[in-house]
């Protein structure tokens, strides 16, 4: 008779030497009988079910034996952890009648692990004669090594291995999923950023009188003014020319009129001219009024006091100007309210009252505060060449008003959303101006 221990590396090579699982499941239920004698043998993996049986090729998945097979094993998985005698008050009694049936008396139930925190496995032995404690502790030697072969034949793949570390962490993750679904559905304040700027609240715009070339500008960027102060002066020498053309033609009409006048005393043919040389000197007195009154107001003055705002002021001698172009502003350094410009792709809904935040540039840990008081239907057009809503903002009370002329980005909330659609409103925008939804 061969030496056991001999058997039993022999065994092991045999189990490191096999070329897959197959090879492998057949040599733990067949050739292990030549280390151990026993009439049927079994092998039954977690997850798995009855992976071999002695004496066939390959186990019918369906089969009754099978089926009872898998039954019993699962409760002695439960109920045995060592190796040992198969204990049957472990089996219900529908079992227990049917082990006699398909198996010999005497089992011998031999646990192991595929590989080191791998799924449980097991070998089912069963004979006639009763197990010695020698023979349990050969077998149990011998399935550990059967555990690391087929553990390295059946290495399981990236996602397997992520499918089974999902399955034990589940509960972990059911409840993950639950609470992320709870989250996306939180109610928060949809927003949005746009450019803004520090502006007057009541300007006073200091507009071209008349149509003119500009002579001089008498005020400098954010001076402080007075009311009734000279601003600046358009030039004068047209004007100056028509006043003294009308002064000489007012001179002749006069002059007309009084001959007429004398005329008619004697003559009656000359009344109806009189009345015609009247309405001619009306005429011309009326024209050179205007031409004075428009010499006084080509010395514009403020019309309250203020900070002058205009661009530098050398760019303004000698530019024509119209009638009613905009020249200079007058206002409060600090009576001031926030303009920003909403692009059109950000328009959402905006109600009077809804809040706003402007970080400045000069102090971006420094929020204003203001609320919404309107904003503009139709998009304007922008000085960079783009278009945008105008939306002002009132600064709220208690707030240090910032100064005028700075700039910043606010930040403007409008109505709850949940979190979902807060988080895909931009892909799902953008997706859809791709593919043309």
């Amino acid at each position: 008779m061969a030496d056991p221990v001999s058997l039993l590396l022999h065994l092991q090579r045999r189990a490191r030497d096999a070329a897959g699982a197959a090879e492998l499941t057949f040599v733990m239920v067949n050739e292990t009988h030549g280390l151990v004698p026993y009439r049927q043998a079994a092998l039954w993996e977690g997850g798995r079910g009855i992976g071999a049986v002695s004496g066939v090729a390959i186990a019918e998945d369906n089969a009754p034996f099978t089926l009872w097979l898998e039954r019993v094993c699962r409760r002695l998985d439960a109920a045995q952890v060592e190796t040992g005698p198969v204990d049957h008050s472990v089996l219900g009694e529908a079992d227990c009648e049917e082990w006699a049936e398909w198996l010999p008396a005497s089992g011998l139930w031999v646990p192991f692990t595929l590989g080191p925190k791998g799924r449980r496995a097991a070998l089912l032995f069963a004979r006639d004669e009763a197990w010695t404690e020698v023979e349990a502790a050969m077998l149990a030697e011998l399935a550990h090594a059967y555990g690391h072969a087929l553990a390295a034949l059946r290495r399981p793949s990236l996602w397997a291995e992520w499918r089974i570390k999902l399955r034990a962490r589940r509960r972990l993750l059911l409840g993950g999923g639950i609470a992320l679904l709870a989250l996306t559905a939180f109610p928060v304040p949809l927003t949005v950023l746009a450019p803004a700027e520090v502006v007057a609240v009541n300007p006073a715009v200091i507009r071209a009188p008349l149509d003119g070339v500009v002579e001089a500008i008498l005020v400098h960027p954010n001076d402080r003014v007075a009311g009734g102060q000279m601003l600046f002066a358009l030039d004068d020498t047209m004007l100056k020319g028509k006043v003294e053309v009308a002064e000489k033609a007012l001179a002749t009409a006069e002059a007309e009129l009084r001959q007429l006048s004398q005329q008619a005393v004697f003559d009656p043919s000359a009344k109806p001219k009189l009345a015609v040389a009247s309405g001619r000197r009306d005429e011309q007195a009326a024209e050179l009024a205007t031409l004075q009154s428009q010499m006084e107001r080509i010395h514009v003055k403020a019309p309250r006091p203020g900070i002058a705002v205009l661009d530098d002021p050398t760019e303004w001698v000698g530019r024509p100007v119209a009638v009613g172009e905009k020249v200079m502003a007058l206002a409060e350094e600090r009576d001031t309210e926030i303009e920003a410009w909403l692009a059109p792709g950000d328009a959402i809904d905006l109600a009077p009252g809804a809040p706003l935040v402007l970080f400045l540039n000069v102090a971006p840990l420094a929020p204003v505060h203001a609320r919404i008081k309107t904003v503009a239907y139709e998009a304007t057009p922008r000085p960079d060449g783009t278009v945008a809503h105008r939306v002002r903002a009132r600064i709220d009370g208690g707030e240090d008003r910032p100064r005028l002329g700075l700039k910043g980005t606010a930040r403007l909330s409008g109505s709850r959303v949940p979190l979902l659609y807060w988080v895909l409103r931009r892909p799902i925008a953008a997706t859809r101006a791709w593919a043309g939804l």
